[in-house]
């Protein structure tokens, strides 16, 4: 098992990007959850949702909700009996009931992993 070439790729920009920008993680530390999105994201395969994991995990940011992460998107349709709308409804609603959980949303986002998977 291994990386795939694109993969060891998309590792390789992101090393580049880190030595080029000079980045830290005081840098990261001073930004904002959208400047640090906007910013890691102009890495060509980095994108939105890698950048919120990382945001919640490393940064220990406690605001953050990874609305494209599939395992939330179940959970929510799931625990909040949601009807199946076209995508882009159904993230509108989940955005809407994640809201009342500012600003806590990643630890909302933790329980619903581990609702999901019997935790």
């Amino acid at each position: 098992m291994g990386l795939s070439n694109a993969k060891v790729a998309y590792v390789q920009n992101v090393a580049r990007f880190v030595i080029d920008e000079k980045l830290t993680d005081k840098k990261l530390h001073k930004l904002s959850n959208d400047e640090v999105i906007a910013y890691l994201t102009q890495i060509k395969g980095v994108g939105r949702w890698t950048v919120e994991m990382l945001l919640m995990f490393y940064l220990g940011r406690e605001d953050v909700f990874a609305i494209d992460d599939l395992n939330l998107q179940q959970s929510m349709i799931k625990l909040y009996k949601l009807e199946k709308l076209d995508k882009k409804a159904q993230k509108l609603k989940m955005l809407e009931i994640s809201a009342k959980w500012t600003p806590y949303r990643t630890h909302a986002a933790r329980y619903l992993w581990g609702w999901k998977d019997g935790k």
